[in-house]
């Protein structure tokens, strides 16, 4: 038994040095037998250890017990430090006389390591159950609770020894306390593992509030449900932020579909006027051209908004980061939306275009287009100045139709208007589109004509680059040496 077992066995007299060591004890240590024998437990007990071992040791040795068992440090040939389980008995003869001390030693390094860590595991879970921003609770397959966080009483207002008193369904309000019945049925069942939800509570206190609710199940060593995890969070000003924006979108929506309406009136009594015109023909196709403008992209943009306003609550609930990305979306349809009506506005009074700063209509404009086709464009203005009337015109035209063809063939993701107002007024478009190569433009590229003709008929220049791959960069120049 001594040479064979896996236990580590020492014989030590009782002048504390070792007398013999097995094979196990040996390993154990790093030393030869040889090496072990004539050395004291002090040589390879921890420093730290070492008195309250050599006060076990002087007390078995004095008669004051028969044995003794405890957990210390020791240190291997190598330096190396190890636990040990160590139970030291002191053997006598038939007289009852002390001969020598027998001592066994298990090594429980591993053992000692794996309840340091499930220390430091329940040290952190207890960190952020007392330090979590939202409400926690243990509670049994009937919803009774175990234990709470802070978080939790200051939300729901009862303490843990108040709840236990208190019918758990008593605190969701009446027409919210079924909703989620078959979900939790099939929680503790064990069919599922947890589900996420929001419905109103009703606080001690008596008032009412929104809360999002997460019930996560915990099983046993088997896999059997065992308790539950519940984490409540006051969302109760998010839901009334909600509830305003929606009102606020639907009585936006309504505003938008009177003006369209409004000025749908508008463009017939305006069409009608322009039938009995035949002179004007030129003003009846412009006329035609804003008519298909407000209901291609006025509409349609209130047609997206309108879908994800839609279903902006659903996806609020599953995902709020991707709720707020489709907030900004709604944000931006709208605004492309107004945009889009004042620049139509603008286009159906012609004497607009000359009454309106130029930087307002080119803003304008770019929103417009922003909304219309999701296309990022950027509008920047330096300086100030009045341009005559013929000049204004023709340099919104220009932008408006570079524009148009960004939109229509440059399959860009974003397009950059920059202004710059002074002695010379210099206008730039410019795309990260997939270009062209101007050698080969077609004589029915009408729109490349026209603003080289717009820009000749006030005497401006007009330059073009653009290749395949590196977008298109459209520029209109006018200088005239008196400043109005």
């Amino acid at each position: 038994m001594f040479e064979t077992s896996a236990v580590g066995i020492g014989i030590m007299g009782l002048d504390k040095k070792v007398i013999d060591a097995n094979p196990a004890l040996c390993q154990m240590y790093g030393y030869l037998c040889e090496e072990l024998v004539g050395k004291t437990s002090a040589q390879v007990t921890h420093p730290d250890d070492l008195p309250r071992a050599q006060l076990y040791l002087q007390e078995l040795l004095e008669g004051k017990c028969d044995h003794f068992t405890d957990e210390r440090r020791y240190i291997r040939k190598n330096g190396e430090v190890f636990w040990a389980q160590i139970t030291m008995s002191m053997v006598k003869n038939s007289r009852g006389k002390p001969l020598y001390i027998v001592g066994m030693l298990t090594d429980i390094t591993e053992k000692k390591r794996t309840l340091d860590e499930l220390r430091r595991s329940q040290a952190r879970f207890q960190a952020v159950y007392e330090n979590a921003a939202v409400g926690i609770a243990l509670m049994s397959l009937d919803k009774q609770p175990l234990a709470i966080n802070p978080v939790t009483e200051k939300v729901i207002g009862y303490s843990l020894d108040e709840l236990r008193n208190v019918n758990p369904s008593d605190w969701v309000i009446p027409e919210d306390r079924n909703v989620d019945t078959d979900l939790f049925n099939e929680l503790i069942s064990g069919e599922r593992d947890s589900y996420v939800m929001e419905r109103r509570y009703r606080r001690k206190n008596g008032k009412i509030f929104w809360a999002r609710i997460n019930y996560s199940l915990v099983r046993d060593l088997d896999g059997n449900p065992d308790y539950l995890v519940g984490m409540i969070e006051d969302i109760d000003d998010q839901k009334r932020a909600s509830e305003r924006l929606s009102a606020q979108e639907a009585e936006h929506r309504r505003i938008l579909e009177q003006r369209i309406s409004e000025r749908t009136e508008e463009l017939n009594k305006a069409n009608k006027l322009l039938q009995q015109k035949a002179a004007q023909e030129a003003v009846s196709t412009e006329r035609t051209r804003l008519a298909r403008d407000l209901h291609d992209a006025v509409t349609q943009t209130l047609f997206s908004a309108t879908l994800i306003a839609d279903v902006l609550p659903d996806i609020w609930v599953l995902s709020e980061e991707e709720g707020r990305r489709r907030l900004g979306e709604l944000r931006q349809l709208t605004r492309g939306a107004m945009a889009e009506m004042r620049t139509l506005l603008v286009e159906l009074r012609p004497n607009a275009l000359v009454e309106v700063p130029l930087p307002t209509l080119l803003r304008q404009l770019s929103e417009a287009l922003t909304g219309r086709a999701r296309i990022d464009i950027q509008f920047s203005s330096e300086g100030e100045r009045t341009l005559p009337p013929d000049v204004q015109v023709a340099f919104y035209r220009i932008a408006q139709e570079a524009l148009h063809n960004v939109v229509k063939h440059s399959k860009a993701s974003k397009a950059a208007v920059i202004l710059r107002l002074g002695e010379q007024v210099r206008l730039s478009i410019t795309d990260n589109g997939a270009g062209f190569d101007p050698a080969i433009v077609t004589a029915d590229h009408l729109g490349l004509k026209i603003m080289c003709e717009r820009a000749d008929a006030i005497g401006a220049t007009f330059s073009l680059y653009s290749a395949p791959g590196e977008g298109t960069h459209v520029t209109a120049t006018w200088q005239t040496k008196e400043v109005l």
